[in-house]
């Protein structure tokens, strides 16, 4: 996820900020990556590619790791708070018909890190927090970042972590509204968005803006608002993972997609908050404007 510069994407990819209220604007991550010149990629009028297929789950719950070390810049128990709840945000989202199917299971805590550079940990689902280096481009863009590796073909994700900016972001734990440090459980929020399957969403209200705080509405109010789902993020969980479903649905929707091929069964896809566009391979949290 990039930091909350309105105009900055880690993957140039536009965003229309316009979306009718009554409309879908959230948006699937799918096979078809707009980054490969042989995949012709054909976006709806949400921006959202509809082409491939969208990445899944093929089962549930989905699990999550800490690297056991967390992170020496933050306090490693207020840290892995914030990222529990992050995950509890979208596994408690109630929808029409009850609460979604969707789950998470902590695993036990990874002891090798991930190794800089490398599009993949030997231990699968880990937190990492990049405390001494960010060993990924725009570094003063991106909050965090979120691979995943799927099958080309399925879209089945087989591998999926997300490693955390700490080595150029101050991050903040509590909800001091005054302080000007980047919210860590509002990070983590959106990096799980991208975790599930979701690309970036074209609705500015959204958790899965391209960039954070990209919204008066969203963080000019308190925490709780600044942390929290959209009616638009509520719907996608709802209609990717509906209420009694033993594992993830096929969606109605696609999404953006990432990732080149790693060799023809497999590719890469990383998201997160540079916040701006669905990046290559990984999805980057952008900062804020």
């Amino acid at each position: 996820m990039p930091k909350s510069r309105a105009s900055s994407a880690v993957l140039v990819s536009a965003l229309c900020l316009v979306v009718a209220r009554d409309a879908s604007a959230f948006c699937r991550t799918t096979t078809c990556d707009p980054n490969n010149p042989d995949d012709e990629c054909r976006r709806n009028e949400n921006g959202c590619v509809r082409d491939g297929v969208p990445i899944k789950w093929s089962e549930l719950p989905i699990v999550y790791r800490f690297h056991g070390d967390v992170s020496s810049k933050l306090d490693p128990s207020g840290a892995r708070t914030a990222v529990r709840n992050a995950f509890d945000a979208w596994e408690n989202v109630e929808c029409a018909r009850g609460r979604t199917s969707l789950r998470f299971r902590e695993g036990s805590d990874i002891k090798r890190n991930k190794p800089l550079g490398k599009k993949e940990a030997a231990d699968k689902f880990g937190i990492f927090f990049r405390d001494d280096e960010w060993p990924h481009d725009d570094a003063e863009e991106s909050l965090a970042l979120t691979t995943q590796i799927y099958g080309k073909t399925s879209g089945t994700i087989d591998y999926a972590d997300i490693e955390i900016n700490t080595a150029d972001t101050d991050f903040r734990l509590s909800d001091d509204e005054g302080s000007t440090k980047i919210d860590l459980q509002a990070v983590v929020t959106h990096e799980v968005g991208h975790y599930i399957g979701l690309a970036h969403s074209n609705d500015p209200d959204s958790i899965m803006v391209a960039r954070y705080c990209a919204s008066a509405d969203r963080c000019g109010q308190s925490t709780d608002v600044a942390r929290g789902l959209s009616e638009d993020d509520r719907r996608a969980v709802c209609t990717v993972y509906p209420p009694s479903s033993g594992a993830a649905a096929e969606p109605a929707s696609a999404g953006c997609a990432q990732g080149g091929s790693a060799h023809p069964a497999e590719a890469v896809v990383l998201g997160g908050l540079v916040f701006l566009g669905c990046a290559l391979a990984r999805r980057r949290a952008p900062r804020p404007a």
